[in-house]
């Protein structure tokens, strides 16, 4: 705190000339205009891209599901017959099934 009082003590009269000019003036409004009233606020542009991260993200994970499904569909269109027993417990007429859990 005392570098910060002592800065301002030997620049007094600098940060006076600064703060007093309407350029300056002018470009804080300008930034704080931008920052929290503009209907592109920086705000909601930080929001928006941590959306978007998180639907890349989402579109990944899809796509490794659609993968997955794939390779199934690959697997029923060979043998439509062992994936329907495997997998819904289908059977024969004159057939037992009978299920084992691991």
């Amino acid at each position: 705190m005392d570098i910060l009082k002592s800065f301002y003590l030997t620049h007094k009269t600098r940060i006076h000339k600064v703060v007093r000019n309407r350029y300056f003036l002018v470009a804080v409004g300008f930034l704080i205009y931008v920052i929290f009233f503009d209907h592109s606020r920086l705000i909601s542009q930080w929001q928006l891209e941590r959306d978007i991260q998180k639907l890349e993200q989402d579109k990944t994970k899809y796509q490794s599901q659609i993968e997955e499904i794939r390779g199934e569909q690959l697997e029923i269109g060979k043998d439509k017959e062992r994936y329907a027993r495997e997998h819904y417990y289908m059977k024969r007429a004159d057939e037992d099934v009978y299920i084992v859990e691991d």
